[in-house]
């Protein structure tokens, strides 16, 4: 898995301040001192995996979402960031965690309730376009 950095640097800063969460508090909870986590959010330092791991655990989130989505924009924030969304944010995760071709079927499942539900009530159907381009 590659690791972008600054994706990093951002997305743990972010969860941290919209969760309400100080560096001491945080730092205490993960076993490290507050300057070490510090260096980590200023991208001083990179982050070693075992901090990665409980920091996706306190945050609920997958490590490839905590290292390579930004999740300062768009459907990541939304998933995320907001409370009401632990649901949607556990299946992500478990989605993430899938086998490419695992995903596909996924895909293609979906693609076919979405065509089913334009069928059955095009008035209300939120089916626009496939879920891949085929």
């Amino acid at each position: 898995m590659a690791v972008n950095l600054e994706t990093l640097r951002k997305n743990i800063k972010l969860l941290r301040t919209v969760r309400g969460i100080s560096q001491e508090k945080l730092s205490e909870a993960i076993h490290l001192a507050r300057t070490t986590y510090s260096s980590y959010e200023n991208g001083a330092k990179p982050v070693d995996l075992q901090t990665l791991d409980a920091l996706s655990a306190i945050y609920n989130i997958s490590l490839e979402s905590l290292v390579n989505y930004d999740l300062s924009e768009g459907l990541f924030h939304r998933i995320y960031l907001m409370q009401e969304n632990e649901a949607l944010a556990d299946l992500l995760n478990d989605y993430q965690g899938l086998s490419v071709a695992s995903k596909a079927l996924i895909v293609q499942q979906l693609d076919l309730l979405l065509k089913r539900e334009e069928a059955l009530y095009p008035d209300f159907s939120t089916a626009q376009k496939p879920l891949r381009n085929e």
